[in-house]
C-alpha cells in the first residue's frame, strides 16, 4: 500500500479490548444498579496465588535465527555491478554500441544473475542451520 493510496478505517472489533482470560461477569442488581464491588466465585478470590502469580510466568521460547534475504540480494546486484563495470572498460564494443551501452547490458543481464545467486545463498544459508 503506497502513501497515497488512504488507509482503511479499522472496524469496531479491531477496536474492542479483549480480556486474555475469562473472568466472572458482572450482572446489574436487580433494582437497576449496577454492583460496584468485588465480584467473586469462590472464597478466597481476593488473595493472591502462591505458585504463580499473574505476569511472572517464564515461558523457553526458541529463537529462530534467518538470513536477511535483502542484504544478500542487494550484494549479489553489487558485485553484478562491479564485474559489468570491470567488464564494460577492459573489453571493446562491439560494432554500433558504445561503452555504456555494453555496461547498462551486462548490468542488467548480470544484475538479475547476481540477484538470484544471492538469494540461493541466502537460502543455503538458512538450510545449514
Amino acid at each position: 500500500m503506497s502513501d497515497a493510496e488512504p488507509r482503511p478505517a479499522l472496524d469496531d472489533d479491531a477496536l474492542e479490548v479483549r480480556p486474555s482470560a475469562p473472568g466472572p461477569v458482572r450482572e446489574p442488581a436487580h433494582d437497576g444498579s449496577a454492583h460496584d464491588g468485588p465480584v467473586h466465585d469462590e472464597p478466597g478470590a481476593d488473595e493472591p496465588a502462591d505458585d504463580d502469580p499473574e505476569g511472572t510466568a517464564f515461558v523457553q521460547v526458541t529463537r529462530r535465527r534467518a538470513p536477511r534475504y535483502r542484504a544478500f540480494v542487494l550484494t549479489g546486484i553489487g558485485v553484478a555491478v562491479l564485474v559489468s563495470l570491470v567488464a564494460a572498460l577492459v573489453s571493446d564494443p562491439a560494432d554500433g554500441y558504445t561503452q555504456r551501452q555494453l555496461f547498462g547490458f551486462l548490468l542488467v543481464s548480470l544484475g538479475v544473475v547476481g540477484a538470484i545467486l544471492g538469494g540461493l545463498v541466502a537460502v543455503l544459508v538458512e538450510r545449514r542451520r
